[in-house]
């Protein structure tokens, strides 16, 4: 099956897909939480059933709703289900909580490294535990156990696995080792929406001509069945427009992500670093505002009060003269 046909009406192919698991996994590869999150479960018979209650829980976390992904998991023993719920635990915890969590995703990494009953590629295998357990060791700022869970240089065979060391390079300004790993598994996953979205992230981060390409493939997807109620695929056309200078195609990508969802935390940060590329202000002040009253934690947020304590403890050296 493929993971979108040509259809008249994109509506109509929601409805003939949603059900399928290969839909729903590369809903979630886009970013359409809410989707997988307001999705039916399958019957717990269904072959289906425990990737199906991954993807939901992983979307569930994705979306800071710990408790819902931790009611969905409940009592569930298999490997990927235990760390899902410990992973969430370790995001909702605080304090010297948080240590026991990351023990237990360790232990988890320990147990699985020669497969374990029910393994497989579907959405609830080793490679799961490995990103879950990873995401946790990097949120805790330990980058190389997080890199090393993964398999990093090794050539990884499990995409997600891929696509987390991309990640992680990327955020510590290592585009050249991000790039050595995409190629490498373009080779044997070239067909892989998220080998696109891979290629994508990479094209933003390092811009030239690898920035038009990562708008062709946003573009794509936004037309893509789905992807009218999907914030997410939206701001990342539109921060691709903003990288390329094309403001006013960027202001449309927002404000239809906007409209979606008004408080979506990437959609309100792009909408203030464009006004302020843009030169407006007043605009600014209002993304901010925005953006503070639904997100106060944001990263961009915190960038922004550190330059600015950094600029009043620099200002504060230097005194104007009463002599002219």
């Amino acid at each position: 099956m493929q993971a979108y046909s040509t259809v008249n009406d994109p509506q109509q192919h929601l409805t003939m897909d949603s059900d399928s698991l290969f839909y729903l996994q590369n809903q979630f590869y886009l970013g359409n939480y809410k989707y997988l999150c307001d999705n039916p479960l399958p019957p717990k018979s269904d072959p289906s059933y425990l990737a199906t209650v991954c993807y939901t829980a992983r979307s569930h976390i994705a979306l800071k709703n710990y408790s819902a992904a931790l009611s969905l998991l409940g009592t569930d023993t298999s490997p990927p289900t235990r760390a899902l719920t410990s992973l969430a635990k370790y995001l909702s915890a605080t304090g010297d909580d948080k240590d026991t969590y990351l023990e237990e995703l360790r232990d988890l990494t320990i147990e699985v490294e020669d497969g374990f009953e029910g393994d497989s590629e579907d959405g609830a295998g080793v490679g799961v535990v490995k990103v879950v357990a990873a995401t946790a060791f990097f949120a805790e700022g330990e980058v190389e156990e997080a890199l090393t869970t993964l398999g990093a240089g090794c050539k990884s065979r499990d995409i997600e696995c891929v696509a987390l060391i991309v990640h992680i390079y990327l955020s510590i300004a290592r585009p050249d080792l991000a790039k050595k790993e995409y190629e490498a598994a373009k080779k044997w996953a070239d067909d892989s929406l998220l080998i696109q979205m891979v290629e994508a992230t990479i094209g933003l981060a390092v811009g030239s001509r690898t920035l038009q390409t990562a708008q062709y493939i946003y573009a794509e997807q936004v037309s893509a069945p789905g992807s009218s109620t999907n914030p997410a695929i939206l701001t990342a056309k539109g921060i691709s427009h903003i990288l390329l200078g094309a403001y006013s195609e960027a202001e449309n990508a927002l404000n239809e992500a906007l409209a979606i969802d008004p408080k979506y935390a990437e959609a309100l940060a792009a909408k203030v670093t464009l006004a302020e590329l843009r030169g407006k202000k007043n605009e600014v002040d209002e993304a901010v505002s925005r953006l503070q009253a639904s997100h106060p934690d944001h990263i961009l947020l915190k960038d922004l009060a550190e330059k600015e304590s950094a600029f009043d403890s620099a200002a504060s050296q230097f005194a104007l003269s009463s002599e002219a």
